[in-house]
């Protein structure tokens, strides 16, 4: 398999990149054609999605004051925007983030103003997360151009077919959270 500017040899035991001297030795899994026909689709989809990451909005673009938000800023005014108001551990657990990648997370968007925190009436030690009412018509623009074009690939999709293709989804992002990068996979492909 041949990427540009690197080289991967999946067939003979050995796995490099360039010019690296340590080869793994473990003998990866034969990759099938529909494995790497997902593997394809999958970074497509991400290099769209990442391409226009939020709707143009002066607003906003006020809000953030020249910064750029990163994809984890994105996912979670999503999941403000959908769901909202979260727990921080609710937050943490639906981004599969630790809750102090979360808190920076937060204050960060806390600072551009777009979310707001609150304590728990009753559990002073609990702290929800809002999107602040002054964005709330913002993040809905941005929820509508995250999932609309969701909503009009399901609709091309049968209901069966609907069914599979989350469940595929879901079983792939199962599998990513239970799967540890290999050390030496890791130093070879620097």
């Amino acid at each position: 398999m041949v990427w540009p500017g690197k080289q991967f040899a999946l067939d003979n035991q050995s796995i490099y990149s360039g010019d690296v001297s340590r080869r793994s030795t473990a003998a990866p899994e034969a990759l099938s054609a529909d494995v790497t026909e997902l593997f394809l689709a999958l970074v497509g989809v991400i290099k769209r999605l990442r391409r226009r990451p939020l709707p143009a909005s002066a607003e906003l673009d006020a809000a953030m004051q020249g910064v750029t938000p990163a994809p984890r800023h994105i996912g979670a005014l999503v999941l403000l925007g959908l769901g909202g108001p979260l727990s921080m551990s609710e937050l943490a657990d639906r981004l599969s983030v630790s809750l102090a990648t979360t808190s920076q997370l937060v204050t960060e968007l806390a600072d551009w103003g777009l979310v707001e925190r609150s304590t728990d009436a009753v559990d002073r030690r609990r702290t929800f997360v809002t999107i602040a009412p002054a964005h709330a018509a913002t993040i809905q623009a941005l929820l509508q151009s995250r999932l609309q074009p969701l909503q009009r690939a399901m609709r091309r999709l049968e209901p069966d077919e609907q069914q599979a293709f989350i469940r595929g989804l879901t079983v792939l992002a199962a599998e990513l959270d239970e799967t540890e990068p290999s050390d030496d996979l890791e130093e070879n492909l620097r």
